[in-house]
């Protein structure tokens, strides 16, 4: 293994801020290092940050560890610092940098993308670990970033740096027949258990028990998701001191649109008093930016006929992982009535029954957050959708409901071997056809036929009242009557197979859904049931999910989302030509 010492001046950042008490002392990291790897000299990046080299002399290249290449070209909107240059490596290699005791932030960017003869990155597949913890275990930044709306990707995580360990050991390890890369690596320091010592009350809420959880400073975090709620999405320069990047929500918000109703999202900013962060909530939570927005919904036209309303977002993650989930709430209506007290569900069990954000922050304006762990049973490779849902506690004629959420981070915690990696990705090139094909199926008819086959083919035998058991808790069960229903008594057909008829229909949420009505079966089902189970163990981002099922006597049907995109006869007879 090959080890290359940086030594680089860690840049102290003054920043300005404008908040309440505790905000100034709290926004300023004792140390920052940006490097740009593969680059030659120091470059600044749009927003004026300062990315070292990473090399110390042209000498680098003569053990062959590693070495410097640069971008065919780069997509929109990629930018020069730090996706221009790259350092790739053919074999083990380590960047060990000096720092103080502290917690960090690591940030990984990548850019899959050709760099001139050296390396088509898109098809890199390897592994990333730091000082004992695996972040990264078979990673393909290529199908990461062809799975997200981006060309480039960015690895948040948050590591302790503590006791005598003065060192941050970074390695890179390619998988056979493979090279990794890396064009840009941050680390950021930050106040002292900033997301491990619970919420502005000190208190982890462990979901479905009694008790408080603890994070202990042998624990490493990955950021997976964190979203400003209704706003647009905050750049990590409005984000002083800490520079996090806070997308929009509008991918994981749910759209419940129901018919013969007026329900509907409703964006609202409140940004025209100061917010006063306290020492509770200093403004290294997060920035004025998240807490300025919050989702609201009206039920004003029918609210009888819609006594159950609720804000529900959807986060796929992987399983067998606990994971943090941390709220940010801020009631913003000023000298208003404060807002209603809601109930806060993660993974459909109640993590906190009655929030009422005026009492727990104390007064309009000031910001505050809570902090929850969860756990998402299931296999390695599955990716489990980690539901949220606020409901309001008044549901007799609610017409408007208003929770003041204002941010969500999902961080995942490593787990008793010190992994943090999620599925391990065998055959990139494999996995990428498999992709191709899944987008391109869109006809419920090609959909059908090909988990047919891939039923077939994972197929275990296992005792029909088991299953069904399983399948009651893990799927809904739907009966027969409530798929006439969904379908409209099946009258729209959307094809025919060997297997039975699939239909057009929408849940009672709006979600547009096909429904495979399988041939009159004969027999106990047992088949049936088993290749339910090896669907719903069959999960990947980038495959459509599987709803529910109907076994009622003879009747058998299989619920799963629809997708528009054409069936998968006509994508092979394109491909074909």
């Amino acid at each position: 293994m090959i080890c290359f010492i940086l030594f680089v001046f860690s840049i102290l950042i003054s920043t300005s801020t404008t908040g309440g008490e505790g905000e100034t002392a709290a926004c300023k990291p004792t140390e920052v290092f940006l490097i740009n790897c593969g680059a030659t000299s120091n470059t600044s990046d749009i927003t004026g940050r300062t990315w070292t080299r990473d090399q110390k002399d042209d000498g680098l290249n003569s053990d062959n560890a590693s070495f410097p290449s640069k971008a065919s070209k780069l997509e929109w909107p990629v930018q020069q610092v730090p996706y221009k240059t790259v350092r790739i490596f053919p074999s083990k290699f380590t960047y060990s940098i000096s720092v103080s005791p502290g917690w960090k932030f690591v940030r990984l960017h990548f850019y899959p993308t050709r760099y001139g003869s050296d390396l088509d990155a898109a098809k890199s597949l390897f592994s990333v670990t730091v000082n004992g913890f695996s972040l990264l275990k078979n990673f393909s930044p290529g199908l990461t970033a062809n799975a997200s709306s981006k060309p480039f990707v960015i690895k948040e995580f948050i590591v302790p740096v503590l006791g005598e360990h003065k060192t941050l050991n970074l390695t890179f390890k390619p998988s056979p027949h493979s090279l990794a890369f890396i064009n840009g690596v941050e680390i950021v320091s930050m106040p002292n258990r900033l997301y491990t010592k619970g919420g502005f009350d000190d208190h982890i809420t462990d979901v479905g028990s009694n008790g408080d959880f603890e994070i202990d400073d042998t624990t490493a975090l990955e950021t997976i998701y964190r979203v400003n709620v209704a706003g647009d999405e905050v750049p990590e320069v409005t984000d002083p001191g800490m520079f996090r990047q806070w997308p929009s929500d509008s991918e994981v918000i749910q759209k419940k649109k129901f018919v013969d109703t007026g329900m509907y999202s409703r964006i609202e900013a409140f940004v025209l008093e100061r917010f006063n962060y306290t020492e509770k909530t200093p403004a290294c939570v997060a920035p004025e930016a998240v807490y300025g927005t919050y989702r609201s919904i009206d039920n004003v036209k029918y609210p009888k006929q819609n006594p159950e309303f609720s804000l529900t977002w959807l986060f796929p993650v992987d399983a067998g992982f606990n994971y943090l989930v941390r709220l940010h709430f801020c009631d913003s209506t000023g000298k208003r009535a404060a807002l209603p007290r809601f109930s806060i569900s993660i993974g459909n069990k109640i993590a906190n029954a009655e929030t009422d954000v005026r009492n727990m922050s104390g007064d309009p304006m000031i910001p505050m957050y809570l902090d929850f762990k969860t756990f998402l049973p299931g296999k390695s490779g599955k990716r489990p959708n980690l539901r949220l849902d606020l409901h309001p506690q008044k549901k007799e004629n609610i017409q408007y409901f208003q929770c003041g959420l204002s941010g969500i981070e999902i961080l995942k915690l490593n787990n008793s071997n010190g992994n943090l990696g999620g599925s391990n990705i065998k055959s990139p090139i494999a996995l990428h056809v498999l992709r191709i094909i899944l987008i391109a199926i869109g006809s419920a008819t090609g959909l059908a036929t090909f988990i047919i086959v891939l039923m077939r083919q994972t197929k275990r035998k296992n005792k029909k009242d088991n299953n069904v058991v399983v399948f009651k808790v893990l799927l809904k069960q739907y009966t027969y009557a409530e798929l006439k229903k969904i379908t409209k008594s099946f009258s729209h057909t959307l094809g025919k197979g060997g297997f039975g008829t699939v239909y057009g229909g929408n849940l009672c949420n709006g979600v547009k859904v096909a429904v495979k009505v399988m041939k009159d079966l004969k027999g106990t089902g047992e088949d049936f049931m088993n290749e339910i189970r090896s669907m719903s163990q069959t999960s990947h981002v980038n495959i459509v999910s599987l709803l529910g099922f109907c076994y009622e006597g003879s009747k058998r049907a299989i619920v799963y989302e629809f997708l528009e995109n054409g069936s998968l006869d006509q994508f092979i007879s394109v491909a074909s030509l």
